[in-house]
């Protein structure tokens, strides 16, 4: 999957001048196949858990309102998986460059795709991934120096694929969803379901079954420019 990944990324640029995230639609349709029929756990391997990171994100929306949509739900949490692919694409292609030096946690996109469904500690982890660490200027992210923690090339194209996925997974769930999309319960449900390693239509069959029996599903709750 990297590989493929690796080759629409430079088809991409190739063919259009675009470094923006991947929308190969032979990648997606491949993805979306793997993801529907198997186990999520074996394909989301590429150092990133993003269903641990989806139902973390999913508690917090129902421990709010129960409306995942308050927080962004799954369609947010897509979102902002396009946002951190982007950073790791951008550092991937031009480490050098001194934009990406720092992410500013108070500009437009962060306030908009990231705050509202991750929490502090997501972005710390997340964003940490790609070698960006708290800094001591008011809200921002800096990159780390190469000789202390920064990514490798490799590991960020490996990390771009694994936000890429996380991304489909969010897709995939919304559209199985259908109308229940946006309700916490019914999201959260699903994404445990997949944390379990079942597949798309035994995940749905389950979810629903618990939900028709009125079982909780959780206890206790009810372009990006990240630089300017």
């Amino acid at each position: 999957l990297v590989n493929a990944y690796s080759y629409s990324l430079e088809q991409q640029i190739l063919q259009r001048g675009s470094s923006l995230v991947c929308r190969d639609e032979d990648l997606c349709t491949q993805v979306d196949q793997l993801l529907r029929d198997g186990d999520a756990r074996e394909t989301h391997c590429l150092g990133l858990d993003p269903l641990l990171e989806m139902e973390e994100s999913l508690k917090a929306s129902a421990a709010d309102s129960g409306r995942a949509e308050a927080r962004g739900g799954l369609q947010g949490l897509a979102k902002a998986f396009e946002v951190v692919e982007q950073a790791a694409i951008n550092l991937y292609l031009g480490p050098w460059r001194k934009e990406y030096q720092f992410v500013k946690m108070y500009s437009g996109t962060f306030t908009h795709f990231i705050k509202p469904v991750l929490s502090e500690s997501q972005v710390e982890r997340l964003f940490g991934l790609l070698g960006y660490q708290l800094s001591s200027r008011h809200q921002q992210l800096r990159l780390q120096p190469s000789r202390v923690g920064r990514a490798s090339p490799d590991d960020l194209l490996r990390l771009a694929c694994a936000f890429f996925l996380a991304r489909r997974e969010c897709r995939l769930l919304l559209a199985a969803l259908g109308k229940r999309a946006g309700e916490s319960q019914w999201e959260l449900g699903v994404v445990r379901e997949r944390k379990k390693g079942n597949s798309l239509q035994v995940t749905l069959d389950n979810a629903k079954r618990k939900l028709d029996v009125s079982e909780p599903l959780f206890e206790g709750e009810e372009e990006v420019d990240l630089y300017t």
